[in-house]
C-alpha cells in the first residue's frame, strides 16, 4: 500500500526518555522499526498529573512541535487518564495539541473516576476533535450479563459491540473510534455498521440507560485489562491483578463459580494469591481507571 493509504499513530511514552535529549533518538528509532518516514498523529501518552510535568520539564511537546515542522508529524495530540479539569489545564498549557484520545463508552460517560462526558465538554471547549478508546470497555461492552442482553435483544439483530460503538461515534466532537478487534468476524461486524454510520435512535438510547443501570447495579471492578499495574514490576507480588478482577467479575456476571477453579489452579501457580498484597500502592498509581 501507499504511504498516503493509510494513518499511522505512535506515542512518546513516559519509560522510554528522561531528558529532552534522550526524545528525538527514541522517535527515530521508532520511525525506523515502522519503516516509514513520518507519523500521521504522534501522542503524548497517558498524559496525567503523575507525568505530564516530567513531559513538560523534558520539553516533550516542543521536541514534537519541532519534529512536525520537519513534517516527520503530521498531527501532534494526547493520549489522556485524568480528570476534565486536568484536561482543560494541559489544552490551556498547549493549544497546538490537535486531537485527545480519551476513554469514553456509555459506562464510563458518567463515571466518577474516569469523567468521559465530562472530558468531552472540556473538548468541546477548546474545540479539539477526540479519538475514543475502550469503546467497548476491553470487551465487557460485547459481553454482557443475561439482563442487559435481554434489553438490546429486544431491539433487533445488531451486535451488543455495534451499540457501544454508535453510542461513541454518535457525538459531533468524536473524530473516530478505535475497537479492538479479536477475529475477522469482528472486523467485519464493525466494517457493516460503520461504512453507512447511523446514530443510536431514541429507541436504541433508551435501551443504553437500561443497560448502564444493570451495570451499576452489578457493582463490577471497572478494569479495562490494559496490564500497566503488572508490567514493568509494579507489583512486587507479582499478583495477575486484571485476570483475577475478571475472575471476580466473572464470577458476578454470570453466576460462574468454575472462575474459583481458574484463579486457584490457572492464576496462582505460578504468581500471587491476591492475599499476598502488600498494599504498595504501585498497582494505583499506574492504574488509567484510578481504582484502589
Amino acid at each position: 500500500h501507499n504511504r498516503e493509504e493509510y494513518l499511522l499513530t505512535n506515542k512518546l511514552t513516559d519509560p522510554y526518555f528522561k531528558s529532552q535529549e534522550d526524545i528525538r533518538p527514541f522517535f527515530e528509532q521508532q520511525l525506523e522499526w515502522c519503516c516509514v518516514d513520518h507519523f500521521d498523529f504522534y501522542l503524548m501518552h497517558a498524559q496525567d498529573r503523575k507525568n505530564y510535568e516530567k513531559f513538560q520539564r523534558c520539553h516533550a511537546y516542543e521536541t514534537a512541535m519541532e519534529l512536525k515542522k520537519e513534517g516527520k508529524i503530521r498531527h501532534l495530540g494526547i493520549s489522556f487518564h485524568d480528570t476534565a479539569e486536568y484536561l482543560d489545564k494541559i489544552l490551556t498549557d498547549h493549544p497546538e495539541i490537535e486531537i485527545v484520545q480519551i476513554q469514553f463508552n456509555y459506562v464510563d460517560y458518567d463515571s466518577v473516576a474516569i469523567q468521559s462526558g465530562k472530558c468531552l465538554e472540556v473538548l468541546q471547549k477548546h474545540n479539539k476533535p477526540a479519538l475514543v478508546m475502550e469503546p467497548v470497555k476491553g470487551g465487557s461492552l460485547a459481553n454482557l450479563p443475561d439482563k442487559a442482553k435481554q434489553v438490546f435483544d429486544t431491539l433487533g439483530n445488531g451486535s451488543y459491540a455495534s451499540y457501544a460503538i454508535r453510542y461513541a461515534a454518535g457525538f459531533d466532537q468524536i473524530a473516530m473510534v478505535l475497537s479492538g478487534m479479536s477475529d475477522l468476524e469482528q472486523m467485519q461486524d464493525n466494517i457493516s455498521y460503520m461504512k453507512d454510520f447511523q446514530p443510536l435512535s431514541e429507541t436504541e438510547q433508551q435501551a443504553i440507560v437500561r443497560v448502564k443501570e444493570i451495570f451499576n447495579n452489578m457493582n463490577l471492578i471497572t478494569c479495562t485489562s490494559c496490564h500497566y499495574c503488572v508490567e514493568e514490576n509494579h507489583c512486587p507480588k507479582d499478583i495477575l491483578i486484571p485476570d483475577i478482577f475478571s475472575c471476580l467479575n466473572s464470577k458476578k456476571i454470570f453466576n460462574d463459580w468454575n472462575q474459583q477453579a481458574h484463579y486457584r489452579n490457572v492464576l496462582t501457580v505460578n504468581h500471587g494469591k491476591a492475599s499476598d498484597c502488600i498494599k504498595c500502592g504501585k498497582c494505583e498509581k499506574v492504574c488509567p481507571q484510578h481504582l484502589e
